[in-house]
């Protein structure tokens, strides 16, 4: 890293910034192996694609919740993915119509409360914030769709049911992101 500071004149907080973004790569590269390898082994990696492309795309844009260990994040991420995969669309069944109120009701949750994360950043600008809501929002209208399609598809189609719980649990961890945020604040205040 020294050489590509002196080379291309980088200060030290750039290069700070450099290797955390480069961690973080590494560290979510690492996530999505893992749990590949798991549920391939399982037999259930087909599913658990249906679970992680949304998960991807909706964490990216919207935020949720953050750990200080890389260890917290994967436990987490596990059990969010597990749940999500083998245990809600198994257990858990609702009826068509209760599936569209209950994705209108995360539509609305997640723009309310979008971006966001338990980490105290830089306050985002209104511009931003307007545009990444409108995105989720977007991106939620098209995992109702595909919820939609497949379900005409098949009534069995178990994979519509593991991308509508996806949702559903990231919406519950935006819900709660802020209230921990402030508990958070307290602590830091002491």
């Amino acid at each position: 890293m020294q050489k590509a500071q002196q080379e291309f004149g980088f200060s030290d907080r750039e290069i700070s910034l450099i290797r955390y973004s480069l961690l973080s790569i590494c560290y979510d590269i690492s996530k999505i192996i893992l749990f590949s390898a798991f549920f391939c082994i399982t037999g259930r990696f087909i599913p658990f694609l249906f679970a992680l492309i949304p998960f991807l795309f909706l964490r990216s844009k919207n935020g949720g919740v953050h750990f200080k260990t890389y260890l917290g994040c994967v436990a987490f991420s596990f059990v969010y993915l597990y749940l999500s995969v083998n245990f809600l669309p198994v257990y858990v069944r609702l009826p068509l119509w209760c599936v569209y109120l209950i994705l209108l009701l995360c539509a609305v949750i997640n723009y309310a409360v979008g971006p966001t994360s338990l980490n105290r950043k830089k306050e985002k600008d209104a511009e931003y914030i307007r545009r990444t809501r409108i995105q989720t929002l977007v991106l939620t209208a098209m995992i109702a769709v595909l919820i939609a399609v497949m379900s005409a598809v098949s009534s069995q189609n178990n994979h519509s049911m593991i991308t509508f719980w996806t949702l559903v649990l990231h919406t519950l961890q935006m819900a709660i992101t802020p209230k921990l945020k402030e508990v958070k604040y307290r602590e830091e205040l002491g």
